[in-house]
């Protein structure tokens, strides 16, 4: 019976793409709230701390060259 080979065939990779689908679901469910978390934690989402960021001079830095 052909038709049953290329059916169960078939059938095998859809179950696999939908199983996958529902792993890689899962793990963005579950990963991307923490991540969000700890972005917020770190203040790297605030604009305010970017521009000090890039604004700064390097003082320290400058001296230590300097010498």
């Amino acid at each position: 019976m052909p038709q049953l080979d290329v059916i169960t065939f078939v059938n095998q990779y859809v179950w696999i793409i939908g199983t996958v689908n529902v792993v890689v679901i899962i793990m963005l469910a579950v990963t991307l709230p923490s991540v969000k978390k700890l972005t917020q934690i770190r203040n790297i989402t605030e604009e305010k701390d970017l521009d000090f960021r890039r604004k700064k001079d390097f003082e320290p830095l400058k001296r230590l060259v300097s010498f």
